[in-house]
């Protein structure tokens, strides 16, 4: 059964945020060689703008509660359609040769504070939007749904890019404008929801419970066990696998884009057939538990891609049990996926960190970090589970 236009709708925002997502990392050597910006500069600009994300996630969500997603939604999307609009202008600027770093270098904070202050909008908004407009015995196949499309963006986006990288030029910073402009057209196409009364009552308290707490803490862990990865991901090639660094990162490349396209099969063919979120759920923690474990046991060989297979799958799995599970239990819906969104890209930004300290620190053990995390989440979830029941 085909879901209504506006969930499709919906699901096409997200899957055009990934693209962009993808596209601006796959970026970065050109930047770094056309426009004269540092690495340090780049990773400074990057860490700006996740920041704010993180500082604006939850209050766009309790802002939806009060007022509906969609001027929320335009609201965001008009603002970091803004701030693409500078960063890629003073970008092609300076790859033009008329302007230096030390002129440029403000201008493209600030604009990477207005598009993470605004781009924060985005997912709590579409994803609380989803969940109020399907079915509520649904919300898992819908939440997997979004995933899943924010997965199938990051695997297209280096597809939409390929041509101009070929070419050899920053032709590809146009996309960082065509794909939030056309989000913001699909999201002036969506029909307007009046809130509910019951969404947001301003004297009514609302806490959170002890099983939803540690669901929290599973999503902050499973991400950072997923940041971890990601980022020792180069390091292991050229190590236990004796790729030359330019191998290593075209290696990488691949295998990201083949991690996010095999997120969305097992999201789109798998999680939504699944009637119940605690079933997600559990599948996904033991499948990240298992697929760690045996990629740390046959590390170094060829067969070690089994391992990762099954560790993309127990996310696939985890994500939108987790959120379903949250979604259940927590009325005010645009405040509980905003502090979803904080945690998962604090997660990420924790996993970045350390693991490559620990790689630094602890070679002869490079998923010495991975294992810990995974196991904690192992922990809070039996927590969350039994909480729940």
């Amino acid at each position: 059964m085909r879901r209504p236009l506006p969930l499709r709708t919906i699901t096409w925002i997200v899957t055009s945020q990934g693209a962009a997502q993808v596209i601006l990392l796959a970026q970065i050597p050109m930047i770094i060689e056309r426009c004269g910006l540092s690495l340090a500069s780049i990773g400074g600009l990057l860490a700006l703008g996740t920041l704010c994300v993180m500082v604006a996630g939850p209050m766009w969500g309790e802002l939806g509660d009060r007022i509906g997603r969609k001027p929320v939604l335009i609201a965001g999307m008009t603002g970091a359609l803004i701030a693409q609009c500078l960063f890629v202008g003073l970008l092609l600027t300076m790859a033009q040769g008329r302007l230096e770093e030390a002129d440029a270098i403000l201008a493209l904070a600030a604009s990477r504070v207005v598009y993470g202050l605004n781009i924060a909008a985005i997912y709590p908004s579409c994803q609380a939007w989803a969940v109020e407009l399907g079915d509520r015995k649904k919300r898992l196949s819908i939440l997997s749904g979004l995933s899943a499309a924010a997965n199938l963006g990051r695997g297209l986006g280096p597809l939409l890019a390929l041509p101009a990288f070929l070419a050899g030029n920053l032709f590809p910073l146009i996309w960082l404008i065509l794909l939030p402009l056309a989000a913001l057209l699909l999201t002036l196409s969506l029909p307007s929801r009046k809130v509910a009364q019951k969404q947001y009552e301003p004297g009514k308290k609302t806490t959170l419970s002890a099983d939803a707490l540690a669901l929290f803490a599973t999503a902050l862990l499973g991400t950072t066990s997923v940041g971890q990865l990601q980022v020792i991901m180069g390091p292991a090639l050229q190590d236990l696998y004796g790729l030359s660094a330019l191998s290593a990162s075209a290696t990488t490349a691949m295998l990201l884009a083949a991690i996010a396209i095999c997120g969305f099969l097992v999201q789109v063919g798998l999680v939504r057939r699944l009637k119940v979120p605690q079933l997600s759920f559990m599948l996904g923690v033991t499948s990240l538990c298992t697929g760690s474990i045996l990629l740390d046991t046959i590390l170094g060989s060829l067969s070690a891609i089994f391992g990762l297979l099954i560790f993309v799958m127990g996310f696939a799995f985890l994500v939108p049990g987790y959120s379903a599970l949250l979604s259940q239990s927590y009325q005010r819906g645009g405040r509980m996926f905003g502090w979803l969104a904080l945690l998962h890209t604090g997660g990420y930004t924790i996993g970045f960190a350390v693991g490559g300290w620990l790689y630094e620190r602890q070679p002869q053990q490079p998923l010495l970090g991975l294992l810990l995390s995974v196991s904690l989440v192992g922990v809070f979830a039996l927590i969350a589970l039994f909480l729940k029941k």
